[in-house]
């Protein structure tokens, strides 16, 4: 059967002191059979400085191709050669096999919770090594367009982008497999991100926390339940396009914040979320990974109750802010296709 587990960070593992740091991920599906249902979850370590550039990608499906509205949205992390991601579990084994990847890619996804008849989805992001991501979308007949996306503060932007997309992607699937297993927060707290203050009490932060939101809106607790009418890949299209805009959206404030905005249209960028303001947002842009991960599921409920992003709109929006890459004065857009150009060089299906 398929392993639908979302990605996480070992942060034990994990080396962030430094500029030659590293991030352990686990979970990251590279392998299997897809006619089979089938994958392999491998644990992969991800040299930072070696990220090169980050697409966002658009995968469009049904009618309307990449205009249409039913499109899957993924953040796609391209590595320097030499520098690519390693697969744990092969490195140093005399398998023959070569346990470097060259991309990774991150997407949202909506799961079905534990009680079927609950009708309760959570979302989760799953990570996948790019070529096993495309070869699942090419056997369905799906072609990738992405947006080469230029973020101030150059390497340092990319790094902010990919801790951004993987520690709140840690924080959301700790808090909804803690939630499904009936764990609860005390699963969860368990596995917070490493802390520059050694005497900082996580447990009282995260009652404050909670507290704040209580006090704001009683509803941000509660499960999400979608009705019989929604129950369709149309909340998970919005879901995914919203989170992927969120974490651009968010990385981008958090580099303003440290005072990297080179390129930035300022008068033209959104805000990470639409709609109002909640109390919990407001430190979003000036926390540290730990304040991320603590929010992590406070964005995901906030996102799951407004489903405004329309995905192939994303992309001239984030242009108009000057956060994609442009050629020829045209935003530049990158058509992947089994039948044409791929990520990874000439068609390699025969």
């Amino acid at each position: 059967m398929e392993a639908a587990l979302p990605g996480l960070v070992d942060w034990r593992a994990s080396d962030l002191r430094d500029e030659a740091a590293t991030m352990v991920l686990r979970h990251v599906n590279y392998g299997g059979n897809p006619f089979e249902q089938s994958t392999v979850l491998h644990s992969v370590r991800v040299p930072l400085d070696g990220l090169e550039r980050a697409e966002f990608t658009l995968v469009p499906f049904g009618e309307g191709g990449w205009l249409g509205p039913l499109q899957h949205v993924q953040l796609r992390f391209i590595f320097e050669s030499g520098k690519e991601p390693e697969l744990v579990d092969l490195a140093g084994a005399e398998t023959g096999a070569d346990p470097r990847i060259p991309d990774l890619v991150f997407g949202w996804e909506l799961r079905r919770g534990m009680d079927d008849d609950a009708h309760v989805y959570w979302l989760s992001m799953r990570a996948f090594a790019g070529s096993q991501m495309f070869l699942e979308d090419a056997l369905k007949g799906r072609d990738w367009f992405s947006y080469p996306l230029r973020l101030p503060g150059g390497k340092r932007g990319l790094v902010e982008l990919f801790k951004s997309t993987v520690t709140l992607g840690d924080g959301v699937a700790r808090d909804t497999l803690a939630r499904m297993l009936a764990g609860g927060e005390e699963a969860w707290l368990k596995h917070t991100p490493p802390a520059a203050d050694a005497e900082q009490d996580i447990r009282s932060r995260w009652n404050e926390l909670l507290g704040s939101i209580q006090a704001s809106d009683p509803q941000a607790l509660e499960p999400v339940n979608l009705p019989p009418e929604q129950d369709t890949y149309h909340p998970l299209v919005r879901s995914c396009a919203t989170m992927a805009r969120h974490i651009v959206l968010l990385t981008v404030k958090r580099l303003i914040a440290n005072g990297l905005d080179e390129g930035v249209v300022l008068e033209k960028l959104p805000e990470p979320f639409l709609g109002s303001t909640e109390v919990w947002m407001k430190a979003f842009a000036h926390t540290d990974l730990r304040g991320v991960f603590l929010r992590a599921p406070l964005a995901m409920r906030y996102v799951m109750r407004h489903h405004e992003s329309v995905p192939p709109d994303i992309p001239a929006e984030l242009d108009a802010a000057g956060l994609l890459e442009r050629r020829s004065g045209k935003r530049h857009r990158i058509h992947y296709s089994h039948k044409g150009t791929t990520p990874y060089g000439s068609t390699f299906f025969a």
